[in-house]
């Protein structure tokens, strides 16, 4: 069978520019991964899309994002549309991403969600330098399959390590491993009836876990708030659908 796997690169590196702005220094990316010039609203913060010219993952395919959030930058970065992970056969697409923030800056990262589809393997991992004044907001929203093709948790595995360093210190560690061959996923200990999940970390002091407390009961979803020992927050949510964890998402940001 031909293979048409792909290894992609994507690198980004911003700055604050003369009119105090967040603009882009360096940027580099190889198909089928853009970027979409930086866009303002009322304030100085960069919003910056993440672009795939792609139907999807596929075996073999491995991504390479470094992203470098300069010194006072304030950046929004998301991605235009829904993630596919294809069937891999016998192989599987990976994922791997680097990020560094730099001192007194801001990132908020909101990627849209994953689906990953019947007989599929990705593997993610990313990790995140930051300084003890810089601020982060990371989420990952994971959906259990294409849900209206009755193709629920029918992948072979699903794995996202997150490791996160505030002053070369590991201050975070989260490890996801999706495998539901091994362990039944629709049992009441792990999703149950629900079919989304969505994983967020906040490290920044503007947003109290009484915020993400009164969000959860407002919008009557599934999940709950952890205060980390250092100092970070971490709310995790379930659903029976990805609208109302993005509606949450977007109620969380710079």
């Amino acid at each position: 069978m031909t293979s048409y796997a792909q290894e992609t690169s994507l690198k980004l590196k911003t700055k604050v520019g003369q009119n105090g702005k967040t603009i882009i220094e360096d940027a580099f990316f190889t198909p089928p991964l853009k970027l979409m010039s930086p866009f303002y609203e009322d304030d100085d913060i960069a919003n910056i899309m993440l672009i795939s010219v792609s139907a999807g993952l596929l075996k073999g395919d491995c991504q390479k994002l470094n992203l470098e959030i300069g010194e006072n930058c304030r950046v929004k970065l998301s991605s235009q549309s829904f993630e596919k992970i294809h069937n891999t056969e016998d192989g599987y697409a990976s994922r791997d991403t680097d990020i560094s923030i730099g001192e007194n800056a801001a990132f908020d990262f909101s990627p849209l969600p994953i689906i990953p589809f019947g007989n599929s393997d990705f593997r993610a991992s990313t990790t995140i330098h930051m300084h003890s004044n810089s601020k982060l907001i990371y989420s990952e929203i994971i959906c259990a399959g294409r849900i209206s093709r009755d193709e629920i948790f029918n992948f072979k595995n699903f794995t996202s390590v997150l490791k996160i360093y505030r002053d070369n210190k590991a201050i975070f560690f989260d490890n996801t491993i999706l495998q539901p061959e091994k362990l039944n996923l629709q049992n009441m200990c792990m999703f149950d009836e629900f079919t989304h999940y969505l994983n967020l970390l906040i490290f920044d002091s503007s947003i109290s876990i009484e915020y993400l407390k009164e969000l959860l009961e407002e919008m009557k979803l599934n999940g709950a708030v952890s205060e980390l020992s250092s100092g970070g927050l971490c709310l995790k949510a379930l659903c029976k659908g990805s609208e109302e964890l993005i509606k949450l998402r977007e109620k969380v940001s710079l």
